[in-house]
């Protein structure tokens, strides 16, 4: 089975938005960048380095996994401690390092608490605090916003941010767009192992303008609201559902601009009004059906 095939990237200093439906080969990505799995063919450099077999290379990466926080019995400052032991620091270094990145990512009055005990958010934050220990160059996080609360969620993407403002580079792995546009204009998209698009996020939205895009209003009298949106001329076609109007345009910014200005002259009910193509699998779909 191919994980990774005839992928060519380059990132830089900064934040790299990588994208791409499960399956798509990124996992195998960062594997292959940490050393973990060896490419069959081909070769990659990680800060102009071979990082197969090269162990002084994994202190200058911090790596975000995917999945749930390690040594669930320890608490917070011995499981970093643990991480920086293994990160080659010892003795009193180790101890200060550990705390020092726990309180980086907020979990200094957690420090004594079982890792167990965490909630979902609090073992995110654990996760990233062993990934600042080193102060490495580059991070690789998969998946770090995954299912966070709104609090953590806002606080990775500021230890994100800070992590690049300092001239660090980070490539995060995610499937929701607007993640990646809550951090970078630069994404790289993945499918079945291949990039199939790299560049800035208006430059991908600008591909996605060719094909139509499928809006939900939802609203508790679809037939009135079906024959106003009828005549909004960026609609292609609508459909009244029980609750909501789906409708299809290949004009989305036009249509929600359009409707914007319907809904302020007009009385009607509506109770949200959702892109349902935001995902990282719909724009899948569309590109990959150029290839």
């Amino acid at each position: 089975m191919v994980g990774v095939n005839d992928l060519t990237l380059d990132v830089q200093p900064g934040i790299t938005g990588l994208l791409g439906p499960n399956g798509a080969g990124k996992t195998t990505l960062f594997r292959m960048a940490m050393g973990l799995t060896k490419p069959s063919a081909g070769s990659i450099l990680v800060l102009e380095e071979n990082p197969w077999d090269n162990p002084k290379l994994l202190k200058r990466i911090g790596y975000v996994p995917d999945g749930d926080a390690p040594w669930q019995d320890y608490t917070g400052i011995e499981a970093a401690t643990h991480f920086a032991a293994l990160s080659g620091v010892t003795g009193n270094a180790a101890d200060s390092a550990a705390a020092e990145a726990l309180a980086k990512v907020g979990l200094a009055g957690a420090a004594d608490k079982k890792v167990r005990a965490y909630s979902r958010g609090m073992r995110q934050r654990l996760k990233f605090a062993f990934a600042t220990i080193n102060d490495p160059e580059l991070w690789l996080l998969d998946e770090p916003l995954l299912a966070t609360d709104p609090l953590t969620r806002r606080d990775l993407i500021q230890l994100i941010r800070d992590h690049a403002a300092k001239g660090g580079s980070v490539v995060i792995s995610t499937h929701v767009l607007t993640d990646v546009e809550a951090l970078t204009q630069r994404i790289a998209l993945m499918a079945h192992g291949r990039l199939l698009a790299h560049g800035e996020v208006r430059e991908i939205r600008d591909m996605l303008e060719r094909y139509p895009r499928t809006v939900r209003v939802g609203t508790p009298n679809p037939r009135e609201m079906g024959a106003l949106l009828w005549n909004l001329p960026s609609v292609l076609s609508l459909e009244a559902t029980e609750g909501a109007v789906i409708v299809r345009t290949r004009q989305p910014q036009a249509f929600f601009a359009q409707l914007q200005d319907l809904l302020a002259v007009k009385d009607i009910d509506f109770t949200s009004v959702t892109s349902l193509d935001e995902d990282v699998e719909s724009i899948f779909r569309y590109l990959v059906s150029e290839q």
